[in-house]
């Protein structure tokens, strides 16, 4: 009876072991682990890449096994198009460049304000720009397509096609409804990308 036993717990333990060496046969790669040999696929052994005694190379770990996840690579923001502005035939250089978004153009608000008169301030708390020229006053709010034009005492609401927005660290605003607000005229050359102010 006792040869019997003996018998039986080295045939259990012979299986048992050619499972295992069936279920990771080959080498370990540099992170620890390896792929699956289809034998170990068939025997539902393990599937796919996996680590051992552990090791997860920086994965998590189960039961000594996990799957290896491959790095993911940063997305890229979409390339803006540039855009030239010429102020009554002079080109302007911004820092950053005017730019065209869903086809509105947008310049740094300082820059633009002041060649074209108007003296401007900024509210970081309520994020909105002011600009005032002679007895004229414009509000912009920074992600708000809603503008305000104060003349003579008289609000005018416009709605803008794009809002003010933050590029770079930069307050950009929309340049055509800026120039026209302020009494300039615009126009736009799309074959060129340029853009033409000319102040009365």
């Amino acid at each position: 009876m006792k040869k019997l036993v003996l018998f039986l717990a080295m045939v259990t333990l012979f299986f048992t072991t050619t499972s295992i060496a069936d279920a990771h046969p080959g080498r370990l790669d540099s992170n620890g682990g390896h792929n699956c040999s289809d034998k170990s696929k068939a025997k539902g052994l393990c599937t796919g890449y996996h680590y051992h005694n552990g090791n997860s190379g920086g994965g998590s770990s189960s039961g000594g096994q996990s799957n290896y996840t491959q790095p993911t690579t940063a997305i890229q923001a979409p390339a803006l198009t540039k855009v030239a502005v010429y102020l009554n035939n002079v080109k302007q250089s911004y820092t950053p460049s005017a730019y065209m978004k869903n086809g509105t153009t947008l310049v740094p608000m300082k820059p633009i304000f002041e060649a074209l008169g108007a003296t401007v301030s900024y509210d970081s708390a309520t994020k909105k720009v002011t600009a005032t020229k002679d007895s004229k006053k414009i509000v912009i709010g920074v992600g708000n397509k809603t503008a305000y034009v104060d003349a003579n005492g008289t609000t005018s609401t416009i709605n803008l096609s794009h809002p003010a927005e933050v590029y770079q660290g930069t307050t950009m605003v929309p340049l055509r409804f800026v120039s026209q607000a302020l009494g300039a005229e615009v126009t736009f050359d799309e074959a060129k990308l340029t853009v033409y102010i000319t102040t009365k």
